[in-house]
């Protein structure tokens, strides 16, 4: 299947998940965009001018065939929030900038060219090379972090949780700067990182197009990654911050 000419047929659009009007204490978690620049163009219709927190959970690119597009508006975005009417916007590192990163790393020097083959098998486009051109656009993704835990709980279900967003799983307990990588962008386990969390993951595919929930021993998991390479939905969840 080549993604990339799957995704001319898609009618895409950006879905906001919320309960409340965005303001400052509101934290948007954006799941798996995955080159839908059209659909994430719709999402920002309903964030910008909010002043709300951003966080996606990686895999920008690949699959779709506007992962340039998706890059530089992203990257725009966290580097320049108030140009969308954002009071702060990130991006972690998902397993798609890892392995473009790693098949960049290839092209720059590396002999181990399976690291491309690997990249290319599952969605990645030359295309995206010819337009990540920029040395410091390249110094943003390699510097892209592998989670992000936010300052202030939020409000889930009646209940004050910590808000842990990861792109794939998390160890349970493990310290957050001691996971392993490869947990955090690869894995599939559907594990909570600690009751007193609310774990946030994309990677793993929704198959009936909305977030999932899920209780665990080790609390609640929300999958919010919608399918957008081929349903052309891009999801946004709102979250609120109790305090």
């Amino acid at each position: 299947m080549l993604y990339n000419d799957s995704m001319k047929e898609l009618k895409q659009k950006g879905v906001l998940l919320t309960d409340h009007d965005l303001d400052e204490k509101s934290v948007v978690v954006v799941g798996d965009i995955h080159g839908c620049a059209t659909a994430l163009k719709e999402l920002i219709e309903h964030i910008s001018d909010t002043n709300c927190q951003v966080v996606f959970v990686g895999d920008l690119l690949d699959r779709g065939s506007e992962g340039a597009e998706v890059i530089s508006t992203v990257h725009t975005m966290c580097t320049n929030p108030e140009k969308f009417g954002l009071s702060s916007a990130m991006c972690l590192m998902g397993n798609h900038e890892r392995m473009i990163l790693d098949a960049h790393s290839t092209v720059v020097g590396d002999t181990d060219h399976r690291l491309i083959s690997l990249w290319l098998q599952n969605g990645g486009m030359y295309d995206d090379f010819q337009f990540i051109t920029d040395e410091k656009l390249w110094a943003w993704l390699y510097g892209l972090p592998l989670w992000y835990e936010h300052p202030n709980p939020v409000r889930w279900n009646d209940r004050e949780l910590k808000l842990l967003v990861t792109h794939g799983s998390v160890a349970p307990q493990t310290p957050l700067r001691e996971q392993d990588p490869m947990t955090l962008y690869w894995d599939r386990d559907v594990v909570g990182y600690s009751p007193e969390h609310l774990t946030v993951n994309g990677h793993t595919v929704c198959r009936g197009g909305e977030p999932l929930e899920f209780e665990t021993p080790t609390g609640t998991v929300l999958r919010i990654d919608t399918g957008s390479y081929f349903t052309g939905v891009v999801t946004g969840l709102a979250l609120r911050e109790a305090l």
